[in-house]
């Protein structure tokens, strides 16, 4: 009786070892995605918080510059400039601030005149359309306009927007309604900057309680001025938000006005990694709402993680110590070496006998099944087109009748090889039963392509050939069928292919056809 380990017992040994190394290994490859989840958290928090820091500071600034537009004179443009300058210096995410006043329609072309005479001498009221190009949406009638006379910064760009009536461009109407009933801010949809890029508007209606007399200077800002803050919607999040050495955040932001419309402040798609990647590690998502009193925003994010952030150095030197130990265990199988070896040539010998025509020496229906799989997912994903092509030796009844099966099998052997000299290493000939062969023929331009293939197969299958009841003359009958033309599936294809090639038969055999059914 033998004392040696049976190869089994070894073989469990060594499956039981290298699980515990993979074991550990997944325990240390989990702590570091968790450090990464945990490090993703901080990340989306500090974002958050900054936006929401940028959003209450927006309504800030706005209440200031309305308590400050109650106590600056009708025509001080200048004290409101140097007001303007110190705020976006010291927010400079605030794209642009922007004053509009309400006029009466009826003192709208005395002051368009009286503005162009002390301030500007292009100054003229005018629709938001007028600007776009696009076509002007119907007003109600109105007893009241609402220009904007003040920009700052002045940016070269936006120099058209001065005249421009709030009332006029979209979804401000409505807005300005709302602000009008309103002591509080209030925020647009988010909307393209007639500069480019999106953004949206906070908006505050300021009420003075009398008027006092200025003379005959510019009245600018009259007693109900709407005081607005135009931001940017990329300069609600900071540049490291969105890019950085390891893995970028993807980042989808909703900004919901305050008639309640989602409008999309800010999309950027994260680094999508590695389809390894993508397959191997997870991809870490957040939701997080912020809100001020006037302004609600919603901001997902997204993270793929890396290979190269998941194996650090120091995870790098441990999974190293565990594949060192992992070469250890091989040592027990190595007696069993040369079993091993002799039972993996007869496995590929059993392989290749179950997949292969014994005769010819092709691929059978079973191998080419599986190719056809491979070329099914090739036109999916590529577009890559590819023919079947159905190949019947004409009268080979007649000589295995007339000179036996051997001899029949020597003119197999001899069409098996001729043909498959006329393909290319990317194709593949099949013995599909007797005298019956089936060419998968891939990257096919067109029916004219795959024809051309046929005329190739058809005359060099059509010489005599010698066998060792002499020379006998051979031909073959052809029938194509093209994917997606007649079919994407082997039998529907096949089937095709077998009516064109009994429609060659019938027209005297020695003939390729093309099927010209639709699929079905």
């Amino acid at each position: 009786m033998s004392h040696r380990p049976r190869p089994s017992n070894l073989v469990l040994l060594l499956l039981a070892w290298l699980a515990l190394l993979a074991i550990a290994g997944s325990l240390l490859i989990t702590a570091e995605i968790r450090r990464l989840e945990h490090d993703f958290r901080q990340t989306t928090d500090t974002v958050a918080a900054g936006v929401r820091q940028k959003l209450h500071a927006n309504e800030a600034v706005l209440s200031g510059l309305s308590a400050f537009l109650l106590a600056v004179e009708h025509d001080d443009r200048a004290a409101t400039e140097r007001y303007a300058a110190a705020v976006v210096a010291a927010h400079p995410h605030i794209y642009q601030i922007e004053i509009a006043r309400r006029v009466p329609v009826r003192e709208a072309t005395a002051l368009a005149e009286n503005l162009r005479r002390h301030w500007r001498d292009d100054f003229a009221l005018k629709r938001f359309s007028q600007l776009t190009g696009r076509p002007a949406a119907e007003l109600s009638p109105a007893t009241d306009t609402w220009p904007i006379l003040f920009m700052y910064p002045d940016l070269p760009q936006a120099q058209a927007i001065y005249g421009v009536r709030l009332e006029t461009v979209d979804h401000l109407a409505a807005l300005l309604a709302r602000a009008r009933g309103n002591q509080q801010a209030v925020a647009s949809p988010v909307f393209r900057l007639y500069e480019g890029e999106t953004g949206y508007l906070l908006l505050q209606v300021v009420e003075r309680p009398t008027d006092r007399p200025n003379g005959d200077a510019p009245n600018l800002f009259g007693n109900s001025m709407a005081s607005m803050l135009l931001i940017k919607s990329a300069a609600l999040l900071p540049p490291a938000a969105t890019s950085g050495p390891a893995q970028p955040l993807g980042i989808h932001a909703v900004l919901v006005a305050s008639d309640g419309a989602e409008g999309v402040l800010l999309q950027r798609d994260a680094d999508a990694g590695t389809p390894l990647e993508r397959w191997l590690l997870p991809t870490f998502t957040r939701s997080e709402p912020v809100h001020s009193a006037a302004q609600h925003v919603l901001i997902r994010f997204t993270q793929q993680q890396r290979l190269h952030d998941v194996l650090s150095t120091e995870t790098l030197a441990i999974l190293s110590l565990l594949l060192v130990a992992a070469l250890f265990a091989p040592w027990l199988l190595l007696r069993h070496y040369r079993a091993l070896t002799r039972a993996g040539i007869e496995h590929e010998q059993s392989a290749y006998l179950a997949t292969h025509d014994v005769l010819t020496s092709l691929p059978n229906r079973y191998l080419l099944g599986d190719r056809f799989t491979h070329a099914v997912h090739s036109w999916q994903r590529n577009g890559n087109r590819f023919a079947v092509i159905l190949i019947d030796l004409d009268h080979f009844k007649e000589i295995n009748d007339q000179h036996g099966h051997e001899v029949g099998d020597e003119v197999l052997r001899a069409a098996a090889g001729r043909m498959t000299e006329e393909l290319r290493s990317c194709d593949t000939i099949a013995r599909y039963g007797g005298d019956e062969f089936v060419v998968l023929l891939t990257n096919v331009l067109d029916a004219s392509d795959a024809r051309q293939v046929g005329e190739k197969l058809l005359a060099a299958v059509s010489r005599p050939v010698t066998t060792s009841a002499g020379n006998l003359p051979l031909s073959c009958s052809i029938g194509i069928a093209l994917c997606p033309d007649h079919g994407t599936d082997l039998d529907t294809l096949r089937r095709r292919a077998d009516l064109a090639m009994y429609s060659a038969k019938q027209a005297g055999r020695r003939a390729v056809v093309v099927s010209n059914g639709e699929a079905g």
